[in-house]
C-alpha cells in the first residue's frame, strides 16, 4: 500500500494482498481477522466472537481450535518486536503490523485535516472491503454487508469533504478531481450523489466543460437502467448552466394537480359496560384528534362537530361530516381504552391499538402518548392512500413461519443462526416483510447476549434490524418491541420504556411481547411489575419454550427467590443459555457445589471473563443488583 517504507504491507480494500519482501503464503482467514480487528471498537475483539465469524458452522470448541491454528500460521508474519495480531486480556488485538494496511490508513485519515494526505489515502482505495472473499456463511455474510455499508458510508463522506476543501478557493489540478472521481465510481457507479458532489468540484475550479462531461456521464450511465436523473441533479445542473448564460430563463415547473384529502373524524369515547365516560378520556381523545392536525395527506374533523354529530341518532349530522374514515374509541375499564380506526364506506376494521391510562405508566406523559398514536394512525392513512396494502409472497411467508417455528423450541446458536437465514430468505423474496426484519433482529440480540456481548456489530445491526421493521410497518407491536430490546441491552433506558409502552399498546396480547416486557421491568427495577408480567405471559402461553423460563428465572433472582429462579432453569430444555442466572442462583441459594459445576460450564462458554465482566452484561439500573450477581458468581468459583 501507498505510504510505506516497510517490507509488509497487506490490503484489504479490494482484493485482499499481502506484500511481502520474502516468499510466504497468507492465509485467507487472515485477511478477514486482520480487517475484522480493524474495524472493532477499541481494535479487540474477544477470542470467542473471532471464532464464531470465522467458522460460523463449527461448534464453539473447534471454532477456537480453528482459530489457535490460524494465529500460529500468522506469527511468522511478525517483524521483530511488531506482531501482526496481539492477545490481550479481552481476547485479540490489531498489532502494529495490522497498522501497515489500506484499511487501518484509511480509517486514521478519514477525519484528518492534511488535504495531501487525505488525496493520497483516498486515491489508492482499490474497491469493496475484502473484495472476491467467499462469503457463503450466513453471520459473515451480514458482518461483512454491515462493514461495508459503514466503510462506504465514510468513504463518500470524506471524498466529499476533501473535494470541497480541494475546490473551496477554486485552484486545484483538475487531475486530482478526475482520480477522486474514478476511484469513487469504482466503488458504485450508479450513486447519482457522487456524480453530482463531483459535477460541483468541477464548478467551483472553473471547468463547466468537464462538469458538462460528468452529467453526459451520469445519462449514459442511467440509461442502461431506464431511468432519469434525480430532481437535485437537474436543478444543480440548472443553477450551473444560469450562472454560464444568465439570459436564459429557468424553467417552469408546472405545479402539480391538487387532489381532495381523505377526511378523518374521531368519535366520542363510550364505556364498554354503560356509564359515565371520566372528562380526561374525552380529553385525551380529544389532544389525539388535535395532535393529526400538523400532517398533509389528509384533514382531520374538529372533534367539538365530530364529538356532537355522534350525539344526532339520525345520523344526518355525522353523514354531513363527509368522512372518510372514523377513528372509535372505547373505554374497557377505567385504565384502558381501545381505539379502531375504521374506513366508511366499508365499515372495515383497518387498525387498532390499546393503551393504558393509569397513573402508574409516568413514563409515557398523555401528550407523548397521544403523539405515538397519531403518527401511527397518520402513517396507516398514509399507507391506503397509496395502496402499499398487499399480501406476501407465498415463499416468503413459508420461510417466515420456519424461522419463527425454530424459535419456538430451545434456544442455542445454531438455532438462532438457522432461524435467521429463514429469515433473511423470506426479505429476500418480500423485501416489505417487516415481521421477518423484526424476527432477524431478534436473533442479532439474542445471539450477540449468548456470545457476551463481544461483537457490538450483531447489537448495532439488530438496531438497524428493529428500525427497518419499524419503518416497513409502524402499527405493527413487533418492530417496536425489538427496538426497545435492543435500547435496553444499550442502556437507553427512557427510549426503551418508550418503546415498550408502545409496542404493549398495539398489541396488548402478545405473550412474547409481555415477557419482553417483564424482563425490560425486571431490569429497571421494577421486580414487582415484572414478575405479574410474567405471570400473565405464561397465563398466554402455558406451555412456552425455553427463552420464558430464563427470562422468568432473571426476575426471580432479582426478587431474591434464588429457589424459583433454579426451578425455572430446570425447566428449559436447554440451559446453557441460562447459565448465567443458574450458576449466580445455585451460589446463593446455598448450593454451592451445584454452583462450582455449572460455574465451570459458564466459564467454558465466556473463555477469559471475569466475574465482573459476565455479571456486567444485565443491563441493570440497579448498581446494587449487578453487585450482588457478581458476588454470587465469585462464590461458584469464578474470578
Amino acid at each position: 500500500m501507498a505510504g510505506h517504507e516497510q517490507g509488509f504491507t497487506i490490503s484489504l480494500l479490494g482484493i485482499p494482498r499481502c506484500h511481502l519482501e520474502r516468499d510466504g503464503f497468507f492465509p485467507a482467514k487472515g485477511f478477514v481477522l486482520v480487517a475484522a480487528l480493524l474495524l472493532a471498537p477499541g481494535r479487540v475483539l474477544t477470542r470467542q466472537a473471532a471464532a464464531l465469524l470465522l467458522w460460523e458452522d463449527a461448534d464453539q470448541k473447534r471454532a477456537l481450535g480453528n482459530l489457535r491454528q490460524l494465529l500460529s500460521r500468522l506469527q511468522p508474519f511478525a517483524e521483530g518486536d511488531e506482531a501482526l495480531i496481539e492477545a490481550t486480556p479481552g481476547g485479540l488485538a490489531a498489532g502494529p503490523l495490522a497498522r501497515r494496511s489500506d484499511l487501518s490508513a484509511f480509517l486514521d485519515v478519514v477525519g484528518a485535516d492534511d488535504v495531501a494526505l487525505r488525496l493520497k489515502v483516498l486515491r489508492g482505495i482499490g474497491g469493496e472491503l475484502l473484495q472476491g472473499v467467499d462469503a457463503d456463511q450466513e453471520q459473515f455474510h451480514l458482518w461483512l454487508l454491515a462493514e461495508r455499508a459503514r466503510l462506504k458510508d465514510l468513504f463518500f463522506a470524506a471524498t466529499a469533504r476533501l473535494l470541497e476543501d480541494m475546490t473551496r478557493f477554486g485552484a486545484r489540478p483538475l487531475a486530482d478531481i478526475a482520480a477522486l472521481a474514478e476511484t469513487a465510481l469504482r466503488l458504485e457507479d450508479d450513486r447519482e450523489e457522487t456524480y453530482r458532489m463531483v459535477i460541483s468540484a468541477y464548478a467551483r475550479a472553473g471547468d463547466a466543460a468537464a462538469a458538462e462531461r460528468m452529467f453526459d456521464k451520469l445519462n449514459q450511465r442511467l440509461k442502461l437502467d431506464g431511468v432519469q436523473p434525480e430532481a437535485a441533479t437537474l436543478a444543480l445542473m440548472r443553477r450551473l448552466r444560469s450562472h454560464a448564460a444568465p439570459a436564459e430563463s429557468p424553467e417552469v415547473q408546472p405545479e402539480p394537480a391538487r387532489t381532495a384529502r381523505p377526511r378523518v373524524a374521531f368519535l366520542p369515547p363510550v364505556a364498554s359496560v354503560g356509564g359515565l365516560v371520566p372528562v380526561l378520556a374525552r380529553a385525551f381523545i380529544e389532544d389525539v384528534a388535535n395532535s393529526l392536525v400538523r400532517y398533509r395527506t389528509f384533514t382531520v374533523l374538529a372533534p367539538h362537530s365530530s364529538f356532537a354529530a355522534a350525539a344526532d341518532e339520525t345520523g344526518a349530522l355525522y353523514q354531513s361530516l363527509r368522512a372518510n374514515y372514523r377513528v372509535q374509541s372505547l373505554l374497557l375499564d377505567e385504565a384502558r381504552l381501545s381505539l379502531t380506526l375504521v374506513e366508511n364506506a366499508t365499515a372495515e376494521i383497518l387498525w387498532s391499538v390499546e393503551v393504558a391510562l393509569d397513573e402508574g405508566n409516568a413514563h409515557a406523559a398523555f401528550r407523548l402518548l397521544s403523539k405515538q398514536i397519531a403518527a401511527a394512525l397518520a402513517e396507516q392513512i398514509e399507507r391506503l392512500q397509496i395502496d402499499l396494502v398487499r399480501s406476501h409472497a407465498a415463499d416468503a411467508y413459508r420461510h417466515l413461519l420456519a424461522g419463527q417455528h425454530m424459535l419456538g423450541g430451545k434456544c442455542d446458536l445454531p438455532i438462532l443462526r438457522r432461524a435467521r437465514s429463514e429469515f433473511r430468505k423470506a426479505v429476500d423474496l418480500d423485501s416489505g416483510m417487516a415481521v421477518a426484519r423484526a424476527r432477524i433482529a431478534q436473533t442479532l440480540q439474542l445471539e450477540w447476549l449468548m456470545l457476551g456481548g463481544g461483537d457490538p456489530h450483531l447489537l448495532h445491526r439488530a438496531k438497524a434490524e428493529a428500525e427497518a421493521a419499524v419503518d416497513l410497518d409502524p402499527a405493527s407491536g413487533i418492530g417496536h418491541w425489538m427496538c426497545a430490546v435492543v435500547a435496553l441491552y444499550r442502556r437507553d433506558f427512557d427510549t426503551s420504556a418508550e418503546k415498550f409502552f408502545e409496542a404493549e399498546a398495539l398489541a396488548p396480547n402478545s405473550a412474547d411481547l409481555l415477557l419482553q416486557h417483564a424482563d425490560a421491568l425486571a431490569h429497571f427495577g421494577q421486580s414487582g411489575a415484572a414478575w405479574l408480567r410474567f405471570q400473565q405471559s405464561i397465563d398466554l402461553n402455558p406451555l412456552a419454550p425455553d427463552i420464558y423460563w430464563w427470562a422468568g428465572a432473571s426476575i426471580a433472582f432479582k426478587l431474591e427467590d434464588y429457589a424459583e429462579s433454579v426451578r425455572l432453569c430446570r425447566r428449559m430444555q436447554n440451559d446453557e443459555p441460562a447459565l448465567r442466572v443458574l450458576t449466580a442462583s445455585l451460589a446463593l441459594s446455598g448450593d454451592l457445589e451445584e454452583a462450582q459445576s455449572a460455574g465451570e460450564r459458564l466459564q467454558q462458554n465466556y473463555p477469559g471473563m471475569t466475574a465482573k465482566q459476565i455479571s456486567g452484561l444485565s443491563p441493570d439500573q440497579d448498581v446494587d443488583a449487578n453487585e450482588r450477581f457478581c458476588h454470587a458468581l465469585r462464590l461458584a468459583g469464578l474470578k
